[in-house]
């Protein structure tokens, strides 16, 4: 049976962020906002702890990355919240229930700042401004989703830039030390079998984008807990 503190979640999930436009993952504590390329996920992440949630937001892009990725959701941009903190259930439902709405209220408000990313000018400035603020041993996946932004948007030459910095950089991980990252290789080696022939002009490489987007779409959209994805990208 769910516990009390759960249904308080869902409760007040359910109060704030249902009439934004936002879904429930199934019987999760997991919401999502549905922004064509990405999503935005909300998640009151349990404590192997005690009873009680973190709150964790952020984008998850719906273009392909890894087989072992394009299964699930990711957080791409975005993750604690960490002026939230975390909250325990005490078996007071009255205080529970006003620290969840608050997390739901705080949860909506970043939403409502990463729905800017539908406008692919600012995303492409906030993606920038991150990968530029990362030490280069710390950079992976923001140089291939800023290629696949690029290439969204027709920003081609640029686009071919971060993919052909992103599979230098998957080349030289190969190997830490003596162990060998055997995905990093075969990510590789689909990036030049499959998506390398895929960047001869802006257009080919514009449907490759999409059509990896509509893959996941139609993926998830299949699954009873995302039955309210649509199938279809708007842009």
């Amino acid at each position: 049976m769910m516990g009390q503190h759960n249904k308080i979640i869902n409760a007040a999930a359910k109060k704030i962020l249902a009439p934004e436009g936002l879904f429930r993952v199934g019987s999760s504590r997991t919401w999502l906002d549905d922004n064509g390329y990405f999503v935005i996920q909300v998640e009151f992440q349990s404590s192997s702890y005690g009873k009680g949630s973190y709150l964790n937001v952020g984008i998850s892009f719906l273009w392909e990355a890894s087989a072992g990725l394009n299964e699930t959701l990711a957080f791409h941009v975005g993750y604690r919240v960490n002026e939230a903190g975390y909250v325990s259930y005490m078996g007071d439902d009255v205080v529970f229930t006003e620290n969840m709405e608050r997390f739901a209220e705080a949860a909506m408000k970043k939403v409502r700042e990463y729905r800017l990313f539908r406008n692919m000018d600012y995303a492409k400035e906030q993606m920038k401004s991150q990968l530029n603020s990362m030490s280069e041993n710390r950079v992976f996946w923001e140089s291939y989703n800023l290629a696949m932004l690029c290439f969204l948007k027709r920003d081609f030459n640029e686009g071919k830039e971060y993919f052909h910095r992103f599979l230098k950089m998957l080349k030289n991980s190969f190997y830490i030390g003596e162990l060998h990252i055997e995905w990093h290789e075969e990510l590789y080696n689909h990036c030049i079998q499959y998506l390398c022939p895929k960047l001869e002009s802006e257009d080919t490489a514009y449907k490759m984008v999409l059509d990896m987007i509509e893959r996941r779409r139609i993926f998830f959209s299949g699954k009873p807990s995302y039955k309210k994805l649509k199938k279809e990208l708007t842009l």
